[in-house]
């Protein structure tokens, strides 16, 4: 016999008619069917793939169209019933207790362990007619729900649809603020409270320590500096290259502060430190902050003086200073002492600049590849224990900023490559973003320019944003997902990744496995945590919903998917097709892999690579276009031709000829910059009376190469390639003109888009050809 409480509590799981919700039914009629199928009966009802699937069989045939499949939802809050108990994990407890709601399907895996049917309902259920009551109660519960909302729901155009997570913040903790968050968004400068973007403001800001990287020119430069011969360095570059931090981490360590010690001052225009041994060093913190007097006196000084300086100033002021003084002063001429100054400017190491009967080691931060060090701040600012304050808040499981930490910080390798593998293509195309801007950046997509304040305000509005507006895979680009941030595109990083063009080539093989629903139902991103976020983007992109959800259109939940893909998405190895489309790079896994510890190029890559840049040098040198899978040809010709790929050359004057087979071999060049890093680069290198010839081939070059051997015609060789490749040309007339001058050798392109060779020469007053 069923008692009433019990046959009361069932019937007040969910209100009766428009409130009417079939989640906890459902998860109590699974629950049921896996006790009684259950051999042992241990009354353990796990939130597993078994549970989720016949929770999913019920709902497809109970639920209505604006109900969301969330089995975790009713798994949680069945525990309100005398007849459901949840078991946390270990050391979970008291976390458990605190909580009023569930996050998502993560979040209940990381705290509840299972959950347990109370020994006297399952002594009802084992009773077969208790049981059939029970189970017959919940369908007609069911039934009487869903006919209610059949006869009750309005037209589909006209039903309000909220199928997507939208935000929502505990209003008790709205004072409970972290101030790392704050900090972070100083930086990216989003709104007023940007002072802490300039270094002279991080020197005497405590939190600065939590993101700060020691930058690795400070052990050169303090090197330089302490040597007991007169030694000056000067530190130029762009504003924001970290020349004013280099010079704040060499005043710590002269000074022997700890380098995490924040400054009670901002450093003085100009900062003396006297050594041990009575050698003055001098840090000039900013030139340009000084007057034109000022700095003559100051040039006088440093050449006449004893003290060692180390000197922080754009290109421009330096070239002025020096060009001017040399010429006013020391009585040089410009035409000489420019180009010396330039040349120093422009080298990416240290260089070694004598002037004035003085040594000056210039250094220039522009050119160096600061991306590396990017990346440990990035990984500073993710491992920072301020979010452990987060973490002891109710309100972190609803927080988009915790969430992307998380999220980053739990697939922290796959998710920084893929952000460093954007940010490299662009470095290597010749968009150089300085380490201010980086970091900008960085803070911005982990931030979204938000701090709690602003996440209490938006998740207080009657039309609540989705959370996915401020996850870091949308914020990368500088939206939410749906429209640009207008306030975020002062940011320069997002200017010129709104340039690229990231995410517009479609990869059609992966189209195929998102948006065709025989392949899509199958098709799973791996994470958990956004497991079903995911679904319900792809599925409302490929238009099985036709609904219009007041967030998001079906257009932009496609492009959403995509960029989910590339951030979280672990391709296999075998399959990078959708990154580089993704990137709009053919060669930039390539590339990538090269770079790891003991990389290698294959022989494959080796031979499909040599045979797609002959075709590449042959066209060039040449002048004409020759199509795809042309039979090879060992030897490359330089003809006497137009360069008019419009003008058919049918025949064509040899200037030379080399045997690209032999005399040409490609290889994995590794380099070491000033900085300590490596980077490897094919190198196309000569060999025998070559041999002087080495040409690097970096990811332009080798994604032109990729194009061109897919018929990308459209794509044009880059200026400076062309530049480099005619340089080569003019080197091999050099080095492989042919020895006998009095043949005249013509080259002639046949229909199967071959050479024929045709030598004509004069013997004996008479014309031969052969």
């Amino acid at each position: 016999m069923i008692p009433q409480a019990i046959k009361e509590e069932i019937s007040s799981l969910s209100k009766p008619g428009a409130s009417f919700k079939p989640h906890k039914y459902i998860a109590l009629l699974v629950a049921i069917k896996i006790y009684k199928n259950d051999k042992e009966k241990t009354r353990r009802i796990y939130f597993n793939d078994e549970f989720k699937n016949k929770f999913f069989e019920y709902f497809s045939k109970y639920s209505s169209e604006d109900d969301r499949n969330r089995p975790y939802t009713p798994f949680f809050h069945l525990r309100s019933t005398s007849f459901w108990h949840l078991i946390a994990l270990p050391g979970k407890a008291n976390e458990l207790l605190s909580l009023t709601s569930i996050g998502g399907p993560s979040q209940l895996s990381e705290i509840v362990s299972y959950a347990e049917l109370d020994s006297n309902f399952c002594k009802l259920i084992d009773e077969d007619i208790d049981c059939k009551y029970i189970e017959k109660l919940i369908i007609d519960l069911l039934n009487e729900g869903r006919k209610y909302n059949i006869q009750n729901s309005k037209p589909l155009n006209q039903a309000k649809q909220d199928i997507f997570e939208r935000l929502s913040f505990p209003k008790e903790n709205l004072n409970l603020s972290n101030r790392f968050i704050s900090y972070l968004n100083s930086m990216n400068c989003n709104d007023a409270a940007s002072e802490n973007a300039l270094a002279e403001s991080q020197a005497c800001d405590p939190l600065f320590s939590f993101i700060h990287i020691e930058h690795p020119m400070v052990d050169i430069v303090r090197n330089f500096l302490t040597q007991q011969r007169k030694t000056h360095v000067v530190l130029t570059g762009h504003a924001g290259d970290g020349k004013s931090t280099i010079a704040l981490d060499i005043f710590k360590q002269l000074n022997k502060l700890p380098s995490d010690r924040a400054l009670t001052v901002p450093l003085k225009p100009r900062e003396n430190i006297t050594l041990s041994h009575d050698k003055t060093i001098s840090i000039i913190k900013d030139l340009s902050e000084w007057s034109d007097d000022e700095k003559q006196k100051l040039l006088t000084e440093i050449l006449e003086g004893n003290n060692n300086f180390l000197l922080v100033s754009n290109t421009g002021t330096l070239l002025n200073l020096f060009s001017n003084y040399g010429y006013e002063t020391l009585k040089f001429s410009k035409a000489e002492t420019e180009p010396l100054l330039l040349e120093a400017i422009d080298s990416e190491k240290p260089f070694n600049l004598e002037y004035g009967g003085n040594q000056f080691s210039v250094i220039n931060l522009a050119l160096q590849d600061n991306l590396f060090i990017a990346k440990k701040i990035f990984m500073r600012m993710l491992e920072s224990g301020s979010w452990t304050e987060c973490e002891s808040k109710l309100c972190h499981h609803q927080c988009p900023i915790y969430r992307n930490i998380y999220l980053i910080n739990r697939y922290k390798t796959q998710i920084t490559d893929r952000i460093f593998m954007a940010y490299r293509r662009m470095y290597e195309y010749g968009t150089r973003l300085t380490l201010r801007q980086l970091t900008a950046h960085l803070t911005y997509i982990l931030t979204a320019g938000l701090d709690c304040k602003d996440i209490f305000k938006f998740s207080s509005r009657p039309d609540k944003p989705l959370m996915s507006e401020f996850m870091f895979y949308n914020r990368f680009f500088g939206d939410n997902g749906k429209s640009l941030d207008r306030s975020a595109l002062q940011l320069k990083a997002i200017q010129k990744i709104r340039q690229q063009g990231f995410g517009e080539l479609p990869c059609p093989t992966w189209e195929r496995k998102l948006w065709l629903l025989t392949s899509a139902q199958s098709f799973k991103i791996g994470i958990s945590f956004i497991e079903e976020e995911f679904d319900l983007v792809r599925n409302y992109g490929s238009g099985e919903w036709n609904i219009e959800d007041k967030g998001l259109s079906s257009d932009q939940a496609r492009d959403q998917v995509r960029r989910m893909l590339y951030f979280l998405y672990d391709f296999p190895s075998q399959d990078d097709s959708f990154i580089h489309h993704f990137l709009g790079s053919p060669a930039i896994m390539k590339w990538w892999n090269w770079q790891k510890d003991n990389a290698v190029l294959s022989l494959a890559e080796n031979g499909n690579y040599k045979q797609r840049i002959f075709q590449v040098l042959q066209e060039q040198f040449a002048g004409l276009r020759l199509p795809e899978n042309t039979p090879n040809d060992r030897m490359l010709y330089i003809t006497l031709s137009q360069h008019n790929h419009e003008v058919r050359q049918s025949a064509q004057v040899v200037l030379a000829q080399i045997d690209f087979e032999s005399e040409f071999s490609l290889v994995l060049f590794e380099q070491i910059n000033s900085l300590g890093d490596k980077r490897r680069d094919i190198y196309l290198k000569g060999n025998g009376r070559l041999q002087a010839i080495s040409i690097p081939l970096t990811l332009p070059f080798l994604d032109y190469v990729l194009m061109r051997q897919r018929g990308e015609a459209g794509e044009v060789l880059r200026a400076a390639y062309a530049a480099r490749l005619e340089q080569l040309k003019s080197q091999l007339l050099k080095l492989g003109n042919r020895k006998n001058n009095d043949d005249v050798l013509l080259v002639r392109l046949g229909t199967n888009n071959t050479f024929k060779r045709q030598i004509y020469c004069v013997r004996n007053n008479r014309l031969e050809v052969a």
